[in-house]
């Protein structure tokens, strides 16, 4: 019996609750709004103008505004980070910040990492005393590959546990192949 590979690994779901009942309770969220999505654009090397339009203003100047943190600029649950030009290694550091929306808890961090990928967490547990508290963490994400692999996709994922709730955030390391 020969053993199904899906190629698209964590691109093949997204990262967004895959258990509807459990939404309505999610005990942490990622907080994220419209400057938020201008920063990331910009950081991803869009014009003004094409951002402008989209969020619907006059004009966007990306030099004047200040860079969102970490490799993606983006607070958002899943992480990825391109390998480009046929890199073998590569390291992303990610910033994120979450939001309390349960009870009082303390989340640890659990990693789950292939070969070829080391992922460290820093702090590896964040402590809510009251609703609507915040914290952030930074993931640094190292990754190496072969030279001989012209596709490669690299999952992992950190996932934030309490007593009552599982936060899960999915990592991707990637390659494409030139489209030469």
């Amino acid at each position: 019996m020969s053993r199904r590979v899906n190629r698209d690994a964590e691109f093949a779901y997204g990262a967004g609750q895959l258990n509807p009942s459990r939404a309505i309770n999610p005990g942490l969220v990622y907080d994220i709004d419209e400057m938020s999505y201008v920063q990331f654009l910009c950081h991803e090397g869009y014009s003004g103008s094409s951002i402008a339009h989209l969020v619907g203003t006059k004009s966007v100047n990306c030099s004047s505004i200040l860079p969102g943190f970490g490799y993606d600029a983006l607070n958002y649950p899943s992480m990825q980070l391109n390998m480009k030009n046929g890199q073998q290694q590569t390291v992303g550091v990610f910033r994120r910040r979450v939001t309390n929306v349960g009870s009082s808890s303390v989340y640890n961090a659990t990693i789950k990492a292939p070969k070829g990928m080391k992922i460290t967490v820093r702090p590896m547990s964040l402590l809510f005393t009251r609703p609507l508290q915040k914290r952030s963490f930074k993931v640094v994400v190292r990754a190496n590959t072969t030279a001989s692999s012209k596709y490669t996709v690299l999952s992992a994922s950190l996932v934030w546990k309490s007593g009552r709730h599982t936060v899960r955030s999915p990592i991707v390391v990637y390659n494409l192949p030139d489209e030469n």
